[in-house]
């Protein structure tokens, strides 16, 4: 990209550098899905599921919400390639083109989106591992805690899905505030290759109208 930098307006750079961010934290969230679906394959979890339905049975004590599950994982994956095919819009927000631009919107409201159902998703289950554990050491069963927590996944699993679970929606959120702005206060940037004397879009109109909007209301509060 040389020689873009010096005719590149500063509030583009910055809803391009932000779309591209999407990047390596798409690959995080396609990787914690791998790492999760490996899980739910391996001998642990189907010993751990055996162990919980078992203590269901003879107890009645409800197992808890273990990750995603296999859909789930698949999903954060999904969200991750998405997250990857939005970031290189990055690449072409900064060269001005058009439909990188639009792409753009589009893709960040989905990825956005799904990102905040996922979130959501996570902070209302209730019936979290924790809680599980102290539900039997509340009961007379206490002593299949160190059983049951040495076949649970690693601790570091859910931590890290919260955490880049929250990055994604931090980040689209910003790429998308950071667009918008670029749009109203540069809109002319984003030409897509048209020709010098073409008509403007609709896109160019509506950012006209907003502009000259803002511009007279600067002057009536001035005079």
């Amino acid at each position: 990209m040389t020689g873009i930098d010096t005719t590149t307006p500063r509030v583009v750079r910055v809803a391009a550098w932000l779309t591209l961010a999407l990047a390596p934290v798409g690959l995080l969230l396609v990787l914690d899905g791998i790492l999760e679906l490996q899980w739910w394959g391996s001998a642990e979890s189907k010993h751990l599921l055996a162990a919980l339905d078992s203590i269901n049975t003879e107890y009645g004590i409800t197992p808890p919400a273990l990750l995603r599950g296999r859909e789930g994982a698949v999903e954060l994956i999904v969200l991750g390639v998405l997250c990857i095919a939005y970031a290189i819009l990055g690449i072409w927000l900064r060269r001005g083109r058009l439909w990188a631009r639009s792409w753009a919107i589009g893709g960040g409201l989905l990825t956005l989106l799904l990102g905040i159902m996922g979130v959501g998703s996570d902070a209302t289950e209730s019936h979290t591992v924790a809680a599980y554990f102290e539900q039997l050491h509340g009961s007379a069963i206490g002593d299949r805690v160190p059983a049951v927590r040495e076949l649970l996944f690693p601790g570091w699993y859910p931590w890290a899905e919260d955490i880049i679970q929250g990055a994604q929606v931090l980040l689209t959120l910003a790429a998308l505030v950071a667009l918008a702005s670029a749009i109203i206060s540069h809109g002319d940037y984003f030409t897509g290759g048209r020709e010098v004397d073409a008509p403007p879009d609709e896109w160019d109109s509506a950012l006209s109208r907003v502009r000259d909007q803002s511009r007279r209301q600067r002057e009536a509060d001035e005079s």
